[in-house]
C-alpha cells in the first residue's frame, strides 16, 4: 500500500524522525555505492598511477644525471688523451728525441758510458722504446740530467736507476749512474705494430 504525504503528516514526531533517518541513510547508501565509492576508487587508482609515474621520472632523472656525469668524465678523458697523444712523438721524431736526451746529458757535464736504444715494444696505440743508459759525473750533474729529461716536451720515463761510486778525477769524486729509460712513440693505425720496426739510432 502506498504511503502518501498525508499519512506521513499523521505520524508521530518520533516516527517522523525515524523515517527521516531511514531516508537519510538510504540516500547516503545510494550516494556512496553509486557515486562516491567509484570516484574514491578512481582517485586511489590515479594516486597509485601518479606515484608510479613519479618513481619512473625520478629513476629516469637519476639515469640522465649519470649519463651527464659519464659524458663529462668521457670528455675529460678525451681531453687527457689528446694531451698525452700530443706528447707522444711519431716514429720520425724518435732520432731527434734520442739526440735531445744525449744532449741533455752532455749539457749537464756527464760522460756517456752507454747509450743503447733497444727494439720498440708495441702496445695498443703506442710503442715503448727502452734505452739502456750509463753516465758518469758528479752527483749534482746527474740530478740536473734527470731533471732535464723530465722536462722534455715528450713523455720519457726513467726506471731502474742505480748510482755507484766512480773514479776520483782531478780531486772530484765522480759517480756512475745506470738506468733504463722508456721513450713512448705514437703508432699510426697503418704502421706495423708487430715489433719489427728498426731500432732507432741515437
Amino acid at each position: 500500500m502506498a504511503i502518501g504525504l498525508d499519512d506521513i503528516k499523521r505520524l508521530s514526531t518520533g516516527k517522523k524522525v525515524m523515517l527521516f533517518i531511514f531516508l537519510f541513510l538510504l540516500l547516503g547508501y545510494f550516494y556512496w555505492f553509486y557515486l562516491f565509492q567509484p570516484l574514491f576508487d578512481k582517485k586511489v587508482r590515479l594516486s597509485e598511477d601518479l606515484e608510479n609515474i613519479n618513481r619512473q621520472i625520478a629513476a629516469r632523472q637519476v639515469v640522465v644525471r649519470q649519463i651527464e656525469k659519464y659524458k663529462k668524465e668521457i670528455a675529460e678523458l678525451e681531453k687527457s688523451l689528446l694531451i698525452i697523444l700530443a706528447k707522444l712523438p711519431e716514429q720520425k721524431e724518435i732520432p731527434r728525441l734520442l739526440t735531445s736526451v744525449s744532449e741533455a746529458g752532455r749539457d749537464a757535464g756527464l760522460d756517456f758510458i752507454l747509450f743503447e736504444p733497444m727494439a720498440p715494444v708495441p702496445k695498443e696505440f703506442y710503442a715503448e722504446i727502452p734505452v739502456k743508459i750509463s753516465v758518469e759525473g758528479k752527483y749534482n750533474d746527474i740530478a740536473v740530467f734527470f731533471d732535464n729529461v723530465a722536462h722534455l716536451p715528450r713523455i720519457v720515463n726513467i726506471t731502474d736507476m742505480t748510482i755507484k761510486g766512480g773514479e776520483n778525477k782531478g780531486g772530484d769524486n765522480t759517480l756512475t749512474a745506470d738506468c733504463s729509460m722508456k721513450i713512448y712513440m705514437f703508432l699510426e693505425k697503418t704502421e706495423e705494430t708487430n715489433g719489427q720496426q728498426g731500432t732507432p739510432k741515437k
